[in-house]
Order: structure tokens, then sequence, then C-alpha cells
């Protein structure tokens, strides 16, 4: 009996598509450079030590308005991931948001991919990107947040 396929300790609990818009760009041309523009946001699940709920929004336009790209898409996904492992708690965020998000970007990929496949200009296909150094900026902006509004003195 072949033994079970270990899983990864960060597990994509639920996802779902909250924004989905893809337009086609008249005399849009398939060289052209896109801008891909993604955003982050995230949040521990109240009273767990290992869940977060992640937003990740998407957004694809021209890099140059005078030589525009075919098409112009939004999309905005909400997850919930839960990492199950023995690791400190700071490399759990790490490795919950870092995959999580390049789970959610993974899901967003094959949507375009699969509504540009019958479009107008044909298929596209979103890069591979890594969240590495996203999650990194988020989590520090987060730090600071924190340390001025706990030193602001109270109101």
């Amino acid at each position: 009996m072949t033994p079970p396929t270990p899983l990864s300790p960060t597990q994509l609990r639920d996802h779902r598509f909250t924004t989905v818009r893809v337009k086609t760009i008249e005399g849009g041309d398939p060289n052209a450079e896109p801008s891909l523009k993604p955003s982050i946001w995230f949040e521990p699940i109240p009273n767990t030590a290992d869940q977060w709920r992640l937003v990740l929004t998407i957004l694809l336009t021209s890099a140059n308005p005078s030589k525009p790209f075919p098409y112009e898409a939004e999309f905005q996904l909400q997850g919930l991931v839960q990492v199950t492992d023995g690791l400190t708690p700071d490399r759990k965020e790490q490795l919950a948001l870092v995959n999580g998000f390049s789970v959610l970007y993974s899901a967003a990929r094959e949507m375009l991919l699969n509504i540009t496949s019958r479009s107008a200009y044909g298929a596209v296909t979103l890069p591979t990107l890594s969240f590495v150094s996203l999650v990194t900026k988020a989590r520090k902006k987060k730090a600071e947040d924190r340390k001025q509004t706990s030193a602001a003195p109270p109101a």
C-alpha cells in the first residue's frame, strides 16, 4: 500500500472571488506592455493562533496609455489560511501569508486565463510572482502602525 502524500503545513480553508472584471480594450496591442499591481491585506483570525484572513487585489492595466494592452482587469479574492505546523508564531504568519497569497494569485491567474481564452484578443496569463517582499513590507508597516497606536497619548 502506498503511504499517503504528506500535506503542506499551510492549508487554504476557504477562498472566493469578490471582484472579477475583465474589459477588452478596442485597438489594444498584444505586444504592449501591461502594468500589474497586486495589493494585499491580512489579519489574524481572533482567538486562533494558526489562521489568517487574506485579501488580494490585482489590477491589470496598460503600462503606456498611448500603446494600450488589449485588456484591463481587476480581481479581488478573499481567503482563509491555516498553518498547522509547530512553528514559531512569526514563522507561522510568514508561511501563511506568502503561501496563502501565492495560492490566491494562482486562482486569479487561472480565472483570467479562462476568461480571456474566449475573448477578442485571446488568452492572457499573469506572470508568476513572489509574495515575499510584498508580505515583508506589509508586516513591517503593520508593526509600525501598532507601535504608533500604542505610543499615542490617550485622547
